[in-house]
């Protein structure tokens, strides 16, 4: 059963925690433009629905989404909402210190969006310089569109009751054509078409270029990195993917495998938290 922070009352908590068996999930996203079919609040949409979606399979209580994640890179874009990055440090840290002081210890961040991947390994690594009573993770679930078409191959549409025979054919088709994909493509359209049809203009899919023009792969060749600063000049106009067919049916397919994924994800957090536990207590008189 899925359990929303904000729904409960204040006499249900005891219970949620014991029922979660004290795991919590942060959706993280960011506001920032998907090409001009898809909202700037994609991300978030996405990361709470998949959460949403996982606590009702696994059970775990989820809090109201890490709205302004990582969108430096988007700052020229209208409808980015960039915050100042220590900022972005001591809210998620207030976020983690306030729900482990309700008694949960176990926080997973369910992130949808790439641009928070080192914000997200620097704030969690941060919070190991200091005492705490709770262990904090995150997840970010992507599956892929050629493994769920290999599959299909191998052993046919049963595992996937969602899909109609013309959609395989739309895999196929994007698989064969290579199209670029990533950042409000393909995937992101497929997702928000399942979760909120009615902010998707498919008309509008592909009104800017999607396609990467490559001028950073020599840095990339030589071993430099700086993941989403490169990202960006390989897409200028901060959209990648191709104009391609795609419906409700295979957005239903990436959510319900996206949840699977995080519901086996917080399944494993709660069978091995006490070996971040164990970690916790031999460095007690090490911390700042």
């Amino acid at each position: 059963m899925l359990m929303k922070w904000g729904d409960l009352r204040e006499e249900e908590f005891d219970a949620a925690i014991e029922k979660s068996d004290g795991l919590c999930i942060i959706p993280i996203g960011c506001y920032e433009m998907h090409g001009e079919h898809l909202p700037v609040r994609t991300d978030v949409f996405e990361a709470e629905a998949v959460a949403w979606a996982a606590a009702g399979i696994e059970s775990a209580v989820v809090f109201p989404a890490f709205e302004f994640g990582d969108s430096n890179a988007l700052v020229n874009r209208k409808g980015t909402i960039r915050l100042d990055p220590e900022v972005m440090m001591k809210v998620a840290e207030c976020y983690c210190t306030e729900i482990a002081r309700h008694g949960f210890d176990k926080i997973l961040f369910v992130n949808h969006h790439g641009g928070n991947l080192p914000f997200l390994d620097f704030f969690l690594n941060s919070l190991d310089y200091k005492q705490r009573d709770f262990t904090a993770l995150y997840t970010y679930p992507c599956p892929k569109f050629k493994d769920i078409y290999a599959d299909i191959e191998e052993n046919g549409l049963a595992a996937y009751p969602e899909l109609l025979p013309e959609d395989v054919e739309i895999i196929r088709g994007f698989l064969e054509g290579k199209q670029e994909d990533g950042h409000g493509g393909f995937m992101e359209t497929s997702l928000m078409l399942a979760i909120r049809p009615d902010l998707v203009r498919l008309d509008r899919m592909g009104a800017v270029d999607g396609k990467s023009n490559g001028v950073s792969y020599p840095l990339w060749d030589a071993d430099l990195n700086s993941f989403y600063s490169l990202w960006s000049l390989n897409f200028p106009n901060s959209f990648a993917g191709e104009p391609i067919a795609t419906n409700e049916r295979i957005g239903k397919v990436i959510l319900r495998l996206s949840a699977e994924s995080v519901a086996n994800a917080a399944r494993v957090f709660k069978e091995n938290n006490h070996l971040f536990r164990e970690r916790i207590e031999k460095k007690r008189k090490y911390y700042l």
